[in-house]
């Protein structure tokens, strides 16, 4: 859970006391926590995820600390009501699983065709302008076009639909054959990228939760507090 020890010098509101101030504060916080989040999740989309399910812990994290940061403008927003902060937090996460899949796109389409696939076509472009850079852009240009006319409308759609159906691909580039896929294909993408979602989600909700509260809350015990025993 977040904490905020700063003083409210508004004194207490209700939940049903909206103000332009507190809508001012969440959106910014809620911004400002998109904006994170993608740049977070930018990184896991070049490892794409890392293998298997490994890498959703890191939206977990991911949340959390995006959700600690943002507190800092969020407190202004205080109280809120727990729906209030549950839509919130849902609106972003999601937002930010669907810039993750565009980018989960772009990084797939500009990598589908890296070593070792089409090995002799590298090999003979080396031999000839002594450099296989030219093969990346052919293979992701073919790749691109293969997923518009198997699966329209292609781009991010198109990866989508292919990832469901099987995640693999014949492509022909300069007469060569190669078989690509994706790591994450059939009934496991939908079930990663959900939840992903849900892990994002609960750690803005644990970082955001405290907001229900009219006065700053702490769970650090104040010097000579006493504290309880839970069994």
């Amino acid at each position: 859970m977040a904490q905020d020890t700063t003083n409210d010098l508004q004194g207490p509101r209700t939940p049903s006391e909206w103000t332009s101030r507190q809508t001012s504060a969440w959106g910014s916080a809620l911004g400002v926590a998109f904006v994170l989040l993608v740049c977070l999740d930018w990184l896991l989309v070049r490892l794409l995820w890392l293998p298997l399910f490994s890498g959703l812990f890191f939206f977990l994290v991911a949340g959390l600390l995006v959700g600690g940061l943002s507190f800092r403008l969020a407190r202004n927003a205080r109280p809120m009501t727990k729906k209030r902060i549950a839509g919130g937090v849902l609106l972003v996460a999601f937002m930010s699983i669907l810039v993750t899949i565009c980018l989960e796109y772009r990084h797939v389409t500009n990598s589908i065709g890296s070593p070792p696939k089409f090995a002799s076509v590298r090999n003979e472009l080396v031999r000839e302008v002594g450099s296989s850079a030219r093969i990346d852009a052919l293979v992701s240009e073919r790749f691109k076009q293969q997923l518009t006319r198997d699966f329209p409308p292609g781009g991010p759609v198109g990866y989508v639909r292919w990832t469901l159906a099987s995640g693999k691909m014949e492509l022909e580039v300069e007469g060569t054959k190669e078989i690509v896929s994706t790591a994450h294909r059939g009934l496991i993408w939908p079930a990663r990228t959900l939840a992903a979602l849900l892990l994002t989600a609960a750690g803005l909700w644990l970082s955001f939760e405290a907001l229900q509260s009219s006065d700053p809350v702490s769970n650090v015990l104040a010097p000579g507090e006493e504290y309880e025993e839970i069994d």
